[in-house]
């Protein structure tokens, strides 16, 4: 895998603030000369690049004595190669926009980036710097047959969900197109202002003087001012670069400026060479799926071997957090891309089965199937890899080769319940449910499924997670609803015999701790088929029915302040357990 490295002779001792000037070789950077000022780098870059692949200016500032140095890509270029011809990608759908804001929703700017993606690629610009940037829109549309093409293409795919006449259709998109551009040269006017020289926050804080309190305005010019500063950026990762590091920490900005960040940011992850650069250098793919899931859950830092940018951590504490969902959606989707690919995992046979399991491992928890559905389907196609058979036996092989590879019976059915709802899972649905009956049978019960040795909490938030799937998901309804009266049937069952409820709810504890600890236990997460919640209902109703319950509850809180934010938060539990 592709990674960004440096050499060269480093800078001048005593030096805190450089400006390095790193040419491209083959697929690395390397330091050419490190230089006082950012107009000396620039002169050097522009006179090496006829003679080098590319060039780019980093900002390098050494910072606090003992900790790593800051670098900001300041330009970079790649000299054009001659003789590529750009091809529009194919797409198999396509959203209707029926006004021109729906062009800039995630779904229009998603199919943008398939269909242009070789355009995009060789010009290091994203799906929005087209949409938000006259110059560039200009640009795109003028080069060669390529938009023809691709409204030619979009309107094909649309007119067969609208009814409407190709022509008609693509007229409508090239009206579409048209007014965006211009909307696009008045907000460049209105906001004629870069946030590279007054800072983000500053910048955000002049788009909402003149949009006032029109939210979907201050939207829109504040990306009209940041794409114009993003296409003098000439690599993909270094907009991702400047966008988070201008943004700073996700927690210091408002919703709706890290709302605007994410939409960038995702735009160019969803680039395959994006997602490959921040991984930094991988062994394998196996290993490389691995730590895109450590991206995704908010656990990534690169290692000296890796060599990954500092901004990858960065990015993956935006993942982790919940703040990026649309750029955690598009890295989402570079894993299930690779997953279900038929790239081997590793070189090495044994390594290969190696790496699907541990990724099988990371995937399943009592909390369900990370991913869902769409995780079901990538995990069984990608299982084709192993095999040689294709069509639907090699669907039905495949399936039975991960309910092999997985460790416990409920993985199994929570695979199968979330299978069904997937592209894979339609078309060998005889197959799916075939699998499941024996699996949720009369003569099982929670700990066959889970395991004995399984602590209480995790082993209820596995069953009430397979129940919820099976509820929601797309088997039909006879297998659905047998599937999950089995499910409700063996959790009841087991809160019986285990004697659940008496462990929780120990008369020799105080009756707030007693209710408390019912009330946790009835949480969705814990606990959601309804026989299950109906014997904790009945408990926790028992304890309200009796005399004085408020008065019982607090007891032992000393002023009325703690005794009343008592009642209310357990009164809030109730409500939120729906048991009021």
């Amino acid at each position: 895998m592709s990674s960004l490295t440096g050499g060269g002779r480093g800078a001048p001792i005593g030096r805190r603030l450089n400006f390095e000037v790193q040419t491209f070789k083959v697929d690395h950077w390397v330091i050419e000369d490190s230089l006082a000022t950012e107009e000396e780098a620039r002169a050097l870059a522009t006179k090496l690049l006829p003679n080098r692949e590319g060039v780019r200016v980093v900002r390098d500032f050494a910072g606090v004595p003992g900790k790593p140095a800051t670098q900001t890509i300041l330009f970079s270029e790649m000299r054009e190669q001659r003789g590529r011809v750009i091809q529009v990608q194919p797409v198999d759908t396509s959203p209707v926009c029926t006004e021109t804001h729906d062009y800039l929703q995630a779904e229009s700017r998603q199919t943008i980036s398939k269909l242009l993606r070789q355009y995009l690629e060789e010009r290091s610009l994203t799906a929005s710097e087209l949409l938000y940037n006259a110059a560039e829109m200009k640009r795109a549309v003028n080069f060669e047959n390529m938009v023809p093409t691709a409204v030619g293409r979009v309107a094909s795919i649309q007119g067969k969900v609208t009814g409407q006449d190709v022509r008609e259709r693509r007229d409508l998109i090239y009206t579409g197109l048209s007014d965006l551009r211009v909307r696009a040269e008045a907000g460049q006017k209105k906001a004629a202002f870069s946030a590279r020289q007054d800072g983000f926050r500053t910048a955000m804080d002049k788009v909402e003087a003149l949009c006032g309190s029109d939210a979907a305005q201050v939207d829109y010019l504040s990306k009209i001012v940041l794409c114009r500063d993003m296409v003098q950026i000439r690599t993909l990762l270094g907009k991702v670069e400047w966008l988070l590091e201008t943004a700073g920490e996700a927690g210091a900005n408002k919703p709706a400026h890290i709302n605007i960040i994410d939409t960038l940011v995702a735009d160019a992850v969803s680039f395959p060479s994006v997602l490959q650069d921040l991984l930094g250098r991988q062994p394998d793919l196996g290993t490389a799926l691995m730590r895109m899931l450590d991206l995704l859950e908010g656990g990534f830092e690169g290692t000296d071997r890796e060599q990954a940018p500092p901004i990858s951590s960065v990015l993956s504490r935006w993942l982790g957090l919940g703040h990026a969902p649309q750029s955690w959606q598009m890295v989402l989707e570079g894993f299930l891309r690779s997953l279900r690919g038929t790239a081997p995992l590793a070189r090495d046979p044994e390594r290969n089965r190696l790496h699907m399991t541990a990724i099988m491992g990371r995937v399943f928890s009592p909390a369900g199937l990370f991913g869902g559905s769409r995780m079901a389907d990538a995990l069984s196609q990608g299982y084709l890899r192993f095999i040689e058979q294709g069509g639907g036996e090699g669907r039905r092989l495949s399936i039975d080769g991960i309910l092999a590879m997985l460790p416990t019976m409920r993985d199994r059915a929570l695979y199968l319940a979330e299978l069904a709802g997937s592209d894979i899972g339609q078309r060998e649905m005889e197959t799916v449910v075939a699998r499941l009956r024996p699996l949720l049978s009369g003569d099982r019960d929670v700990n066959q499924l889970v395991g004995a040795q399984v602590p209480l909490k995790p082993k209820m938030q596995a069953m009430a997670s397979l129940y919820r799937t099976i509820v929601e998901l797309e088997l039909p309804d006879d297998a659905r609803s047998g599937a999950a009266d089995r499910v409700d049937e063996m959790v009841a069952g087991y809160i019986v015999s285990a004697r659940v409820i008496e462990r929780l709810d120990d008369p020799s504890a105080i009756l707030r701790i007693r209710a408390i600890r019912l009330m946790q236990f009835a949480a969705n997460d814990v606990l959601s088929s309804p026989k299950a919640r109906k014997i904790v209902r009945d408990q926790i109703v028992g304890h309200l029915r009796q005399p004085n319950f408020d008065g019982k509850f607090v007891e032992g809180l000393d002023t009325p302040q703690e005794q009343a934010s008592a009642l209310r938060q357990f009164y809030s539990l109730l409500r939120q357990a729906q048991f009021m």
